[in-house]
């Protein structure tokens, strides 16, 4: 098994969350989910470099040098592409002015996993019955944000 560290960001405007919808394209059968920008750091990354990163990357975020404190930690097991990873997971929550989503970045990987992306708000992750990481998501937002009024 790979041991891996990340950074992922909870990229909120107004009421919503930034998620990607991806897949294992090894395994296409075993369907779809959304989740957070973020991945993987590189030689010498913090977890934060790497959320910063990732979010420029996949979604032309440009995100704050200080993302402030993390805001969930958690370790995931998966796997992708014929690999088994263990992932420790920083999350950071960071409020972003635009809407606007740049995928002009997305790697070779990113470019065969990815399929959509979408702001999604809470009333919606409240509700919805796709597969969402992390889980509870829709809690810790309010938790971290206050509870929106239903759209």
């Amino acid at each position: 098994m790979q041991e891996r560290r990340a950074g992922r960001v909870l990229a909120v405007h107004g009421d919503a969350v930034l998620l990607l919808r991806g897949c294992d394209p090894a395994r296409p059968q075993d369907g779809s989910w959304w989740f957070t920008v973020g991945g993987g750091c590189e030689n010498g990354e913090s977890t934060a470099d790497a959320a910063r990163r990732e979010a420029f990357e996949e979604a032309g975020l440009v995100l704050p040098a200080d993302l402030g404190p993390v805001v969930l930690h958690r370790t995931a097991e998966f796997d992708f592409e014929g690999g088994r990873f263990r992932q420790s997971e920083d999350f950071y929550l960071a409020r972003v002015d635009s809407d606007t989503v740049d995928t002009s970045g997305w790697t070779d990987v990113e470019q065969r996993s990815v399929s959509a992306y979408r702001w999604w708000s809470l009333a919606e992750l409240a509700v919805t019955a796709e597969i969402v990481f992390p889980e509870n998501l829709c809690a810790l937002l309010t938790d971290l944000i206050g509870p929106q009024p239903l759209s």
